[in-house]
């Protein structure tokens, strides 16, 4: 069992590495191009040729991008990292129109040129070869589509005729389909990073890192299951991927893990770049950019319609501000995201992980000495009762005793326990001051005793060494093969004495009223007494004879097992006070011989005997018992109970530790993290509601603030 454990967890961690590392090198990979919806098959492999003139036009580019601005102190403008990849290998054919737009600055290259709605790159010199209608040829790039071919004229012969690239100018085509500047009134303020409240909006909600956390906390628990020599990997390989996570959870990125925001200012207009082919959309455009907008924002941006509004957007054209109200920063600000599914999966992991852990291992001993250690714990040894009683005990301290006292006798056995010392427990020592008890003694085992040795002295008389018949008669009955009873009203008045209540020993009266040819028994006691049976004998065949030994062994078979059981429980009543001292792992504080046989297994004259053995080697016993304490409680005779557990190695203290640290870890994650997802779905019904009550209340504010100013005019 053991060894599928192991091999599951090294299959679990090693799937886990992987998956570690596939996730950061997905979230690290340079940002793709956009998909080209326009783009069926079927497609043609890129041609060597071509591949070295793309890669040669792409120096090139790179190069003449990297060179210093033109002005002094303009900030050199960054190369749009146009790198080939494994999809590049892919020439997709297209019939489309292109389209150009262009920002109102002063540099050069602030040309867009569009397919439908997808931003592709084109080699500025083909400008002017934009027709209505374009055949295109283009493949794939990390940024964005590159234009390798347009309407026959090949980047290998562009290369070939161009071996540097010129600055980019602006030539105009009379069949371009491309708008004309004058008409756009759009101006480029400034190019920003994005804020952090921006990038909350964007980052990822957490549930990822959060599952990889409860992996962890499932690698802690299969920590404290498997073998000593794997535990200290499994807590390196959890803490680590709990150390990845929390910091992918928290991190902040750099300014270049921040997207770009470009600050424009224009008058948006209900006209839009693309027309038909973005119905999806919303159709308000600035200048020549089609704008994309929250959904919850489409109410508010008719105020700033044909109006000189200032606008920041992202490079895919999404809008994170407008105008003087609509923010996505100030809502993140004024009212937070809602991240809620890492705690819900969080709290969840955790309490599954919690479960396993209540399940199958023990957390008693774990919690009390983990609990202890923190608190201090000291060591004693003590080999008196006074100096003992005297001592401030806790759990957790480190106690050895040593002196003389008493095995208890349990009021209940665990079935799930052996007991060396039966009726004796000595692994719970009652140590004190007082009297040890006595040895138990039983007039009913006596008589008992006396008849059952009457009984084998006359039916067993070679074992007899004081024989009443003279021996030529012993021997003459003897050889005859009968069993003479030498001394019946002995037998009679023993097994009175034992049996003296009408319902004891039935059979066996019945059996002697017969032999002594009496009518009942109280006719045969009254003989027995007034001497009239003296001198009475009575010849048995062999067969009556073991007939009447097996009905006394049987009576007083009876006798015995009851005093013998009797007198044990009579043991559990050991004097008021001191101390008794416990293993609570059932460890034996005594060093005496053991009985090859337990006592009730024994027959039951045999088992009195070695009751009294046991009894005169137990009641009074050198004992000596070290240990942890675990427990400290006293009883009605003021008896103080001493629990103690064997001093627990290295290991084992680090599992203790460990478990009472992860229950704790468990527990407190799932009902912080269950309570955190309950309010965070909660507030996160809410955050809409309460966004557009801010944006009503302010452009409603605005509204009569305007109207109560023009009513002054």
């Amino acid at each position: 069992m053991s060894t599928i454990i192991i091999i599951l967890a090294i299959v679990m961690a090693c799937s886990m590495l992987a998956g570690i590392g596939y996730w950061y090198a997905m979230r690290h990979r340079p940002p793709l191009a956009k998909p080209l919806p326009f783009i069926n098959p079927p497609y043609r492999k890129l041609t060597d040729e071509e591949r070295a003139a793309v890669e040669k036009y792409i120096a090139a580019l790179t190069k003449q991008r990297q060179q210093p601005a033109a002005r002094p102190g303009k900030k050199q403008q960054e190369p749009e990292g146009l790198t080939l990849t494994a999809q590049s290998n892919n020439v997709y054919p297209v019939t489309r129109a292109i389209t150009r737009y262009g920002l109102s600055t002063d540099d050069p290259q602030k040309w867009r040129y569009y397919l439908d709605a997808v931003e592709v790159h084109l080699p500025p010199l083909w400008e002017q070869y934009i027709a209505d209608e374009n055949y295109v040829e283009l493949i794939r790039t990390q940024t964005m589509p590159l234009v390798i071919s347009l309407n026959g004229h090949s980047l290998v012969n562009y290369v070939v005729e161009q071996p540097a690239l010129p600055p980019l100018v602006r030539t105009m085509s009379t069949n371009a389909s491309i708008r004309k500047e004058e008409s756009e009134n759009v101006e480029l303020l400034r190019v920003r990073k994005e804020t952090s409240e921006e990038y909350q909006l964007s980052r990822p909600d957490g549930t990822r890192e959060a599952a990889t956390i409860c992996f962890a906390f499932l690698l802690f628990f299969l920590s404290l299951i498997l073998p000593g020599s794997m535990m200290i990997w499994m807590v390196l390989l959890g803490s680590a991927l709990i150390a990845v996570s929390l910091w992918f959870l928290y991190r902040f990125p750099g300014e270049n893990g921040l997207r770009e925001v470009h600050c424009l200012r224009g008058a948006p207009k209900r006209w839009g770049l693309f027309g038909e082919s973005n119905q999806e959309q919303s159709n308000i455009s600035l200048g020549i950019i089609d704008l994309i907008y929250p959904s919850h924002w489409q109410p508010y941006v008719a105020h700033d319609l044909g109006q000189v509004t200032d606008v920041d957007i992202y490079l895919n054209r999404q809008v994170v501000r407008q105008g003087r109200f609509l923010s996505l920063q100030d809502e993140v600000r004024n009212f937070p995201v809602q991240r809620w599914r890492k705690n819900l999966v969080l709290a969840c992991g955790s309490l599954l992980v919690l479960v396993m852990l209540v399940s199958w291992i023990p957390l008693s001993m774990p919690i009390k000495l983990s609990l202890a250690w923190v608190k201090g714990t000291e060591s004693l040894e003590v080999n008196s009762v006074d100096k003992l009683n005297a001592m401030p005990l806790h759990i957790g301290d480190s106690l050895k005793v040593s002196g003389t006292g008493m095995c208890s006798v349990p009021g209940n056995y665990q079935s799930n326990r052996s007991y060396a010392f039966m009726p004796f427990d000595c692994s719970a020592i009652y140590w004190n001051n007082a009297t040890p008890l006595p040895q138990p003694q039983s007039d009913i085992i006596d008589k008992a005793a006396a008849l059952l040795d009457t009984t084998t002295r006359q039916l067993h008389p070679e074992t007899n060494t004081d024989p009443k018949l003279n021996p030529q008669l012993a021997s003459a009955i003897q050889k005859s093969g009968m069993i003479l009873l030498d001394d019946f009203s002995d037998l009679v008045l023993k097994t009175q004495d034992l049996c003296s209540q009408q319902q004891d020993c039935v059979r066996l009266k019945n059996a002697l009223v017969n032999l002594g040819n009496a009518k009942d028994w109280d006719t045969l006691i009254h003989r027995a007494d007034s001497g009239r049976l003296n001198g009475m004998n009575v010849l048995l065949r062999p067969v009556s004879a073991e007939a009447l030994e097996n009905l006394v062994n049987t009576a007083t078979s009876t006798f015995f097992s009851r005093e013998t059981r009797r007198a044990a429980e009579n043991l559990n009543s050991p004097p008021p006070g001191g101390f008794l001292i416990i293993s609570d792992e059932g460890r034996q504080l005594v060093n005496q011989p053991q009985p090859s046989v337990p006592l009730f297994d024994l027959d039951a004259p045999s088992q009195w005997r070695e009751l009294q053995h046991m009894s005169g080697m137990l009641l009074h016993t050198p004992f000596t018992a070290s240990g942890i304490i675990t427990s400290i409680t006293t009883d009605a005779n003021g008896t103080r109970h001493i629990a103690l557990h064997n001093e627990p190695d290295a290991l084992a203290q680090w599992r203790y530790l460990g478990t009472a640290l992860l229950m704790v870890v468990l527990a407190g994650c799932a009902l912080i993290n269950g309570l955190l997802a309950m309010r965070r779905v909660h507030r996160n019904r809410l955050r809409m509601a309460e966004i557009q009550q801010y944006y009503d209340k302010c452009f409603n504010h605005n509204l009569s603030t305007m109207q109560s100013v023009r009513s002054l005019f």
